[in-house]
């Protein structure tokens, strides 16, 4: 025997009252069933709704009653039932509608009234099923649980046990095939309609299934088992094939809605299995849940969440070893029936925090308020203080407690995040691990944990990417390249959420902004402002947020410590930051620092090398750098290599230009700031503090040709002084040499210049657009490490800030 408990999502309208009774029809060769069900889907809603109308006089509850009424004739005509049921319908509505027409006139509800209007729903939507399975061929009886489910008053509704047990024991010897119960209702020590609690139904069900002994109780709701996270938070839950009783009774307490707390408390008694399973895919494998959780499972068996939660504090000197103190603060709270969801208390013992639902907190402040009003006159316990607008967040799983670093995981990646935790408790057992968080943190903080927690996921990473020129474009193209690779090779799912160029930007509405985000800029972007961007980046509150600046602009720059002060990590090809004055930069890898995010700028020197990366890593494994020597600019070595071809130094700047190898303002490149940057940032990252003022610094080409206002004046004031140049190559020629122009680091002097190099110098023979680095450092002494590869170009450069995307992601 077993027992089958249908909710009301799986009797809301006739279709899904066809689909239980196929699951229904299914079990019925196999063994006897007990079927509960709710009320039909929103009614006991509707009922309570009547009753709250009612009571403040609102005549208009008569109209919802006519709508509950005429929504169960709908269900008896289109089920194909015996008109018959419509007189028993009529006299239940009639009763119904008696007792809140008393409520209207007396402005008041007992509790017996108040139970007979809510406990209608299940009455009458088993009636109309009992009468359904009959006519469809299944051997149906019919049983009133009022009759067998007993319960007493204490401090609220309890089950009689005793009394229950006997009433089923004499229902075994009874001959069915399918009983059919209805759920919610039970009655009390003189017959009266007693209700079980919202989500009753599911207790009514674990009772019989305990009382006449079922190997097996199946709760069938509109979800295939218990979930990992909740899917209308987090995407990539998944049903969670079998888990242990205490984990299901953890994660119920803490708002997993598939089943009502209390529905485990008989079946774990009885160590009865339960399963849960999707009406509306029954081949679903659902949810067991059994005594043992399986052999094969996760650390963290599943998150669950209660929003609409205070955060409720007393404090003060009088707490502080206190006998009794405690006692007096929860015994005030019970008196007035207000459910206490978390606990914490400092080991000063100069507070203690609850967490409780935000309906009661106004009640809760008056009735500690009265309690401690002497000590609060005499400010020795503070005002008690309340935090609005929390969340509770649950993270549940029997092998915690074996598992070292699980809280350490869970608040390294929620302050990566940017949430900060306001109270946490955990048991004993370390089953579960139970902190409050912001509301509007909710999302982010389910599927940041979801992450790192469920192996069967991906990383969801937000991009936010400022410059669409040809590094941009090739970026986004490349990210469109790799999407497959990178989620399932990787885990990472990386999301285009907005871009913005100097004239228009666009935020995205959903995750597909990657396949037609030129379009979408095109279309239906708007006037691009920064700080806007900004703002709008930062009230997105998504998780894995990374800012991605390929501008070359100062404003951009300078809102860098802002972003970083929202948790947003930082990828930049924008060089301007790294390389500003040296307590800016000291500044913002500080605030990166602060707030455990990262600030990364491999493409600033070499682009796609492994140049500021090399020298972290050399760093912080102990060694030191000595000496920096540089070409670091792959378009100033391009065009002196067309130059050493013959070309002249107008030609050669025109096809960088051409081919995008310089700054857009090509004059950055040829005047040296560029390079200049590029040492800064090189000998900050080796640990030196070095400003822009203490870099000896000759441009490449004369002061007299760096004052042209457009690329194409420049390059008719490069034509004009050709002589100067040509008289470079007289030079080499007649000396065996090459011009370089070389960045340098050494005893603490900083050069930026052109030099002659002979033919036995490492950067003699540089070709194209290449990046040579020399580090000589203290373990590379008399052989320097040598950084040698493209350095200039849309697709390295591109390639580095990917490269630094991904790292970020992983990190």
């Amino acid at each position: 025997m077993k027992v089958l408990k249908f909710g009301g999502s799986s009797v809301a309208n006739a279709e899904s009252c066809h689909r239980v009774k196929e699951i229904v029809k299914k079990n019925q060769e196999s063994c006897k069933q007990v079927v509960v069900v709710s009320a039909f889907g929103g009614v006991t809603d509707e009922l309570e709704r009547c009753i709250k109308m009612a009571s403040l006089k609102n005549k208009e509850y008569e109209m919802v009653v006519d709508d509950v009424h005429q929504r169960h004739q709908s269900m008896i005509q289109q089920l194909g039932l015996n008109s018959k049921l419509n007189e028993k319908l009529y006299a239940k509505f009639a009763e119904i509608s008696d007792l809140l027409q008393g409520v209207y006139l007396l402005e008041d509800i007992s509790e017996k009234v108040r139970n007979t209007v809510l406990g209608a729903g299940e009455l009458m939507s088993s009636m109309i099923l009992a009468e359904f399975f009959k006519e469809a061929g299944l051997k149906t009886e019919y049983f009133d649980s009022r009759k067998y489910i007993k319960t007493q008053n204490g401090k609220g509704v309890y089950l009689n046990a005793e009394q229950t047990n006997a009433k089923l024991n004499e229902l075994k010897q009874q001959q069915f095939e399918v009983a059919l119960f209805p759920g919610f209702i039970a009655s009390g020590q003189k017959g009266e309609m007693t209700l079980l609690g919202r989500g009753g139904s599911d207790y009514t069900a674990s009772i019989l299934a305990a009382g006449l002994g079922c190997s097996e109780l199946e709760i069938w709701t509109d979800v295939s088992g218990m979930y990992t996270a909740d899917p209308r938070f987090v995407s990539q839950a998944a049903p969670i094939n079998r888990m242990s009783f205490q984990e299901a009774m953890e994660l119920s307490h803490f708002g997993a809605k598939v089943i009502y707390p209390p529905t485990l408390i008989p079946v774990v008694q009885n160590q009865i299995d339960v399963r849960i399973k999707n009406t509306f895919a029954p081949d679903d494998q659902g949810t067991l849940i059994s005594k043992t959780p399986g052999e094969e499972r996760s650390v963290v068996r599943g998150l669950s969440s209660v929003n609409e939660i205070n955060l409720f504090t007393l404090s003060g000197s009088g707490v502080i070893g206190i006998s009794g103190f405690a006692s007096r603060f929860f015994t005030v709270l019970a008196q007035n029936k207000i459910n206490v969801v978390l606990i914490t208390q400092a080991s000063s013992e100069h507070s203690i925090s609850v967490g409780i639902h935000k309906d009661d907190t106004e009640h809760a402040v008056e009735a500690l308020k009265n309690e401690f009003e002497m000590e609060i006159r005499m400010n020795l316990v503070n005002k008690p203080a309340v935090e609005e607008n929390l969340s509770i967040v649950a993270i549940v799983g029997e092998d915690m407690g074996f598992t070292p670093g699980i809280s350490g995981k869970v608040f390294s990646v929620l302050g990566k995040n940017g949430v900060n935790i306001r109270a946490m408790a955990q048991g004993g057992n370390e089953m579960n691990l139970t902190f409050m968080v912001r509301t509007k943190d909710i999302k982010k903080v389910l599927n940041v944990i979801h992450e790192e927690f469920f192996d069967s996921t991906y990383k969801k990473v937000n991009l936010y990417i400022a410059g669409l020129g040809n590094v941009g474009g090739k970026l986004l193209e490349f990210i469109k390249n790799q999407y497959e690779h990178l989620l399932e090779e990787k885990g990472l799912q990386l999301i285009i959420r907005a871009v913005t160029n100097s004239r228009k930007m666009y935020f995205a509405q959903n995750e597909g902004l990657l396949e037609n985000w030129e379009e979408k800029l095109n279309s239906e972007g708007i006037k691009a402002d920064l700080q806007e961007f900004v703002k709008l980046m930062d009230q997105s509150n998504l998780r894995n947020r990374i800012f991605v600046d390929i501008t070359a602009s100062e404003q951009v720059s300078e809102v860098y410590e802002q972003i970083l002060n929202s948790t947003v990590a930082i990828v930049a090809c924008n060089k301007i930051a790294a390389s500003s004055e040296f307590e800016n930069y000291k500044t913002i890898k500080a605030t990166a620092k602060k707030h455990n995010v990262e600030f990364m700028f491999e493409s600033n020197v070499g682009a796609g090398l492994p140049v500021i990366s090399t020298i972290n890593s050399l760093v912080n494994t102990g060694d030191e750098i000595i000496g920096i020597d540089a070409v670091v600019s792959g378009s100033l070595n391009f065009i002196m290599n067309e130059f050493n071809k013959g070309k002249s130094l107008a030609e050669a700047v025109r096809m960088a230009i051409e081919q995008g190898f310089t700054e857009p303002d090509p004059k950055i490149d040829l005047s040296g700031m560029d390079v200049l940057r590029k040492l800064l940032i090189l000998s900050r990252e080796a640990g030196y503090q070095l400003e822009e003022k203490e870099v000896e610094h000759q441009p490449m080409i004369p002061e007299s040709c760096l004052q042209a206002n457009t690329a194409e004046d420049l390059l008719k004031d490069l034509e004009a002084n050709n002589d100067h140049f040509e008289a470079w190559r007289k030079v080499m020629k007649e000396k065996n040499i090459r011009y370089r122009y070389i960045a340098s680091f050494i005893d603490g002097k900083a050069n930026v210049s052109l030099k002659e190099v002979s033919p036995d110098h490492p950067f003699y023979d540089i070709h194209g657009k290449d990046n040579v680095i020399s580090l000589k450092t203290k373990w590379y002494d008399d052989q320097p490490l040598i950084i040698k590869g493209a350095g200039a170009g849309a697709e390295v450069t591109a390639s580095g800030i990917f490269g630094d995307i991904i790292r970020v992601s992983r990190n």
